[in-house]
Formats: structure tokens, sequence, C-alpha cells
């Protein structure tokens, strides 16, 4: 994946948690324009996304996924004050491990 690859991947992905992050309020207090920030953000976020599925669908979909599952924790965390469990630990060391081995991975040569 080339760097823009990259940098369209970590752009959707702080969209996707900050689209996540909007609709968590919108629940939280019924505030609709906490729900036109989330549909504009994620609008956006989807659109920056199709650059990532276009550079190659496997390795940007795993790493998107994991990535999200990773930020999504960290605002549960740090924004809702959010408690994970061992089980729930052990999926973020295997999402952290698993963008580790997509980045230090080589390609078969075919």
């Amino acid at each position: 994946m080339t760097a823009v690859s990259w940098l369209s991947l970590l752009a959707s992905n702080l969209g996707f948690a900050c689209g996540s992050y909007f609709l968590k309020r919108f629940a939280d207090n019924g505030s609709l324009d906490d729900l036109g920030c989330s549909f504009a953000i994620l609008a956006l976020s989807n659109l920056i996304y199709i650059q990532v599925l276009a550079q190659g669908l496997g390795k940007g979909a795993a790493l998107s996924s994991m990535t999200h599952l990773i930020l999504m924790s960290v605002v549960g965390l740090v924004t809702f004050g959010e408690r994970m469990s061992f089980h729930h630990m052990g999926g973020l060391m295997f999402a952290i491990f698993s963008i580790w081995l997509f980045a230090n991975g080589t390609h078969a040569a075919s």
C-alpha cells in the first residue's frame, strides 16, 4: 500500500470513530445536531474509504476493521468510562498483532 493509501485508511478510521462518537452522543442526548454531524462525518469517511478499497480490498479492509476496533475501544475508555474485560483486552491484543503482521508481512512472488 502506498503512503496515500495509509493516510486514507487513517483518515477514514478517524472519521468513523468521530462519527460513532456523535452517534453515541445522539443516543444519550437526542440532539439532532449530533445526528447531523454523525451523518456528515460518516458519509465523508465512507467516501475516503472508497479510495482504500480501490487500492486493495483485502489488506485495506482487514487493516480498517482492526484499526476501527482499537480506536473505538480507546474512545469508549477515555470518553465514556467503559471498562474492558479480559476477553476484550485479548481481542485488542490480537487486533494490534494483526496490524503488526500486515505491516511486516512480505508479499509472495507470483
